[in-house]
This record gives structure tokens, sequence and C-alpha cells, in this order.
């Protein structure tokens, strides 16, 4: 059933005054003070029951329907995945599923705040290969328990498949276009039209917050579908998966030959040898490197004169180390296919440095990929793969259905949209110099940097690993971080876009924060540090606390 027919059945005698009456009514203390273009909004309340929302036969793009719409009034819920959320403001739990093709099954929730809208929509990201809705964070940013809290319209979706089977694709191709691009559109149409029908508006702007596959999903909805969002907070996208998942191949090849592994209690000797060769490049010698393209560092003086020891390496760990570095390169022409791994991002490499190479991260990422969506061959071994000729087959794959890497972002600019990008230096998931290639590449079709900062912008953030942790300020407003000590324009990177969508007040600086304990419950601030708009970077001024933002300013690199 079309919206207008839905609100038309739900609302009819409802007249003028008689809304105004209600909206006078409603309870607007809880409504969270908005910028002047949400203040616009004639209405933050539901106009109908939630439990309308599924009885009315809604119908949306896609063969998109509701299948149960319930009221969430006890503060708690039990996910299909038997997960249990707590601490949840009143609100309007939607479940719906969209089937586009006879092969397609997306699974998708709507969370409509009950008495504290602030008027926006919101999407939640969903990581890696997805299979799974982003219910929670666990007291962290970017789940859909924390978005609505806040006071957003929120949704989620697992993208087709379920994570429970690993070999999802295989066989399945219109479950491929889904997890690519169709269903977060899919899903982005429907919750829209259900906020309409819920409270009689549609939000007053509509925006994307995620990173890794969120951030991929993000420039996929600003590149496919520019009419779908106002804004985006896009943090290390994966956006040229094949490339990125090749260097996956690449890093698990290293350190399969003989005697390449390294120990991780040899990471944070590698690290210090790393921040001795080129930290206080910066000026400041303070364990973090602005810029590690520029560090240089070579891991050969630290091999071992004699026998292998715990301050040393190993030549095959020297190889392995340089071939880390380096990223992966096509061995007939000598191209370079991706960036490598940052230096001084060591400590945070851990994960991939397991006596059983296959089974580590993001090593087990790239072979799933490549299983399901290039191969089509749950037997696939990994080792085989030829990075010249095989790459060029994951090259035409991938291109035209899994990217989002073209430069080309005019339909988003010409209807006003902004965007933040963000990236941490120290990211052992994605190597971190894909996300400034792309924005240089950006620049330079968007028309120069002064013309691409009127819509865009990056910060790359120094000691941040995969979209949140690491040994520097790492938490801003992004998914998967800690909640920032303030939700302003200046700690709150989504408040930053708000702020810009809204106001048009572009951001000059974002802070980062770290906390002295990476558990949520824990609030002590430990260190503050400027982002700049790249490519500027942050240089400490001289004086003042070094664990202070405003002892740093943004000069040129």
């Amino acid at each position: 059933m079309p919206i207008h027919t839905f609100m038309r059945r739900l609302l009819g005698g409802l007249t003028a005054s008689a809304a105004l009456l209600s909206l006078a009514a409603c309870d607007t203390a809880n409504v969270p003070a908005a910028p002047a273009a949400v203040r616009a909004a004639s209405v933050y309340s539901p106009k109908v029951a939630c439990e309308n929302l599924a009885r009315s036969n809604l119908m949306f793009e896609g063969n998109t329907t509701v299948t149960a719409a319930t009221a969430v009034t006890a503060g708690s819920i039990v996910t299909s995945s038997n997960q249990r959320i707590s601490n949840l403001p009143n609100m309007c739990r939607v479940e719906g599923v969209s089937r586009p093709t006879a092969g397609s099954d997306i699974r998708f929730e709507v969370w409509l705040p009950t008495d504290h809208w602030n008027g926006r929509f919101m999407s939640s990201g969903e990581g890696g290969l997805a299979g799974a809705l982003n219910y929670t964070r666990n007291g962290l940013d970017g789940g859909l328990d924390e978005i609505v809290r806040r006071g957003y319209a929120t949704a989620s979706t697992d993208t087709g498949h379920r994570a429970s089977d690993p070999f999802w694709a295989i066989g399945h191709p219109e479950r491929v276009v889904d997890y690519a691009h169709r269903a977060k559109h899919l899903v982005t149409v429907a919750a829209k039209g259900l906020i309409e029908a819920y409270y009689g508006q549609p939000p007053v702007r509509s925006y994307f917050n995620s990173c890794s596959n969120g951030g991929r999903q993000a420039l996929v909805q600003a590149q496919r579908y520019p009419q779908d969002y106002d804004g985006f907070v896009i943090g290390a996208p994966w956006n040229l998966t094949q490339r990125a998942t090749a260097g996956f191949l690449w890093t698990g090849r290293a350190l399969a030959e003989p005697g390449a592994n390294i120990p991780p209690a040899k990471l944070p000797m590698i690290r210090q040898a790393v921040l001795d060769h080129c930290d206080a490049r910066d000026g400041l010698k303070d364990g973090l490197i602005e810029d590690p393209r520029k560090c240089g560092f070579d891991p050969e003086v630290l091999s071992c004169k004699g026998t292998d020891a715990p301050t040393c390496l190993t030549e095959p760990q020297v190889k392995a180390v340089r071939a880390l570095y380096q990223g992966p390169v096509n061995p007939r022409t000598g191209e370079k296919l991706y960036p490598g791994w940052s230096q001084g991002s060591e400590s945070s490499w851990a994960r991939m440095m397991t006596p059983n190479v296959s089974a580590s991260y993001p090593l087990a990422l790239g072979i799933a990929y490549y299983r399901n969506l290039i191969y089509a061959d749950s037997q696939w071994d990994w080792r085989s793969f030829d990075f010249d000729r095989g790459m060029a087959l994951a090259d035409d794959k991938a291109t035209a259905l899994l990217n989002a890497a073209s430069p080309d972002l005019s339909a988003v600019r010409q209807r006003g949209v902004k965007i933040i990008f963000y990236q941490g230096w120290d990211d052992e998931v994605l190597q971190p110099e894909n996300t400034p290639n792309y924005y240089e590449q950006v620049m330079g079709a968007m028309g120069g940097p002064a013309a691409t900062r009127t819509f865009a912008r990056l910060f790359m953030v120094p000691g941040m690993a995969h979209c949140y942790l690491g040994p520097g300020a790492n938490s801003f407003g992004g998914v998967g971080q800690q909640i920032p000590p303030s939700r302003d324009a200046t700690h709150d990177v989504q408040r930053a876009l708000e702020r810009w969508v809204e106001d048009g007040v572009a951001p000059q600086t974002l802070v980062a924060t770290r906390y002295a304990d990476e558990r949520p419950e824990t609030r002590r601030i430990e260190m503050q540090r400027l982002l700049c708009p790249y490519p500027t970077v942050a240089r400490y001024k001289g004086i003042g606390n070094q664990n202070e933002a405003s002892s740093f300013s943004c000069v040129a690199p």
C-alpha cells in the first residue's frame, strides 16, 4: 500500500487545528536541541500506533514488506540471534524482508524512537561480508542501540545472507548483487517510508555513518544512489575490495614462507625501532607518526647478527616485514597493486602472526572473499593466487559490481551532500594509504583541492587502528569507537557533519580522544589530539601539554 494512502486511512479526519493541538501536547522536553533545518520540522512524535505498521500491508521498492512491528517499552529486546540488548528508549521496532528477485532474502530492521525523535535518519553499516544486523557495539558508538538512544531513526540489514553460511554466494548470483549494493538501497527506501508512515513526515535529513565495509557501503550509496543520503561519515572504506583483499593474500604468502612468521612478542621491538627512526620528524617525540609514508625505515637494521633472539629479526623475517610494508606487486610487470601496511603500525599486527597463517585475520576474510565472490569455489586454495592473471580476473569481476572506487562524486556534490572521510594510520585490517590515495583521485576528478573541500574532507588519524583502538587518540564519534566526551561538532564527527549539512559550517578540525582504559565504562581522558583536514597535519606548537589538542595546530606537511 502506498504511504500516502496509508497515512490518509490512519489520519483521516484529523484537522489542521487538531494536528497542532497534538503537537503541542507531545513531550518536547526530551527532544535534543537541533540546527535550524531540523527545528523547522513540524512533527516529532508518532502519528500512528507502532503495531499498525505491520497491519496495513505496506509495500516498498523491491518487493519489500513489513513482517513485524513491536512497541518496545520495557527497555530491552532479544534479537533473532538470541542477543539481549538493554537500556533502550521507548521505540517502535520494525522487522522486514526484501525479495527483489527470486534468489533474494534480505532481512532488516528499522528502529523508530517513540518520544525523542530528532527528525533525522541515520543508517548503520555492516562490517566484512556482513550476514548479520549491526544491533549493538556493546556500549560503543555505531550500533542500532546507541543510534536510537541518541534520538535518530535507524536501520540495519544482513544484506541478503546469513553469516552462518560460509559459502553464501556460491551458486547465488543475486545474493552477490544484494550484498554489493542493492540491499542497502532497498532498506534505505523502506526505512524512509516507515519513518513517514510512523511520524507523518519524512526525515528532514538522512545520514550514513560507518567504517570498513560500512565505508564501502556508504561510497556505494554516494556513487550509485546519490539521492538516498544528505551526508556521509566514511571511515576506512573497503572501496577497492579485490585489491585490498589481494593484499591480505600477499601478507599471508609472505608470512607462510619458511621461517618468516614473526612471534607477536617481537612486534613492539619492531615498532620501537620505527619510532626511533622517524617519530620526532613531526616536531614531537610522542609515540605517534603523523605521516608514516615519509618514514623510510629499513627493517634490515634489526637483522640478527648471530642466532635468532627476541631483539632481532632473522633473514626470512626481515624479508617478510619488507613485503608487508611494500604490499602486493604484479610479478610480471612490477606494478604496485595496492599499498602495504604503514610503518609504525606493527603493534597492531598480532592477529596476522599466528602459527596457522590461513586462520589469521585479515587473511581469513580474504580467503572467504575470493572463494565466494571471485572464484565461486569453496575449495579454492589461496596459496595458488596469481598476482598477474588472477588479479586481472578479480579486477574484472569486482570493478563493475563490488567496488566503490570511482573518484567522480559530482552527483552527490550537485545535491549539496557533504562527506567526511577518516582513516587510522595504524589500521591493521585495511591498508591505510588507500584512503588518501582515493581522496587525491577525488580531488583530481572534482576540480582540485579547493573545489573538493567544499563538499568532502579527509581526516587522517595517527595511531588509530582499524576504525578504532590503537595507541593514538581514537574516539571521535565513529562506529565502534568509545563515546566521545562531548556530542558537539568538535568532538563528534557526526555532529560535525550535521553542522556542515544543516548550517553550512564546514569542519576545520576535529578533536580525537583517548581514554585511560579502552573499556566503555572508563571515562578518564588520557589524551586528546587535533585532527586536521588532509593534506595538513597536526604540529606541536612547542609549548603546552602535549596531551591536549590545544597544544597543536594544523600545518602543511
